[in-house]
């Protein structure tokens, strides 16, 4: 997926009326991996996204809150309390820190 394609506005469509006309937003979806919004009146009601924009998310998603549960650790307590391994600092091999 080309970093282009995410930075694109999505389109809009109003919300379509018949069950075929969903089927086509959904293959439209599927054949461009371009997002569309769903109106519903004069209001934005669903996004219709590509299952890889999903999986960006979700990945997003739990890297942001693995940041936010790392920033609540007392690393030096931590490091005290439960010091790594000796086996971590023999051998020459790249440290994991």
């Amino acid at each position: 997926m080309s970093k282009h394609t995410l930075l694109r506005e999505p389109d809009h469509v109003d919300e379509p009326q018949q069950v075929q006309d969903y089927w086509g937003l959904l293959s439209r979806v599927a054949a461009t991996q371009h997002p569309v919004i769903v109106r519903r009146g004069w209001a934005d009601v669903a996004a219709v996204i590509p299952v890889e924009y999903l999986e960006l998310l979700r990945e997003f998603l739990a890297q942001q809150e693995a940041e936010q549960r790392a920033a609540q650790v007392d690393w030096a307590q931590m490091a005290q309390v439960s010091p790594p391994p000796p086996q971590w600092f023999e051998g020459d091999e790249p440290k994991p820190f």
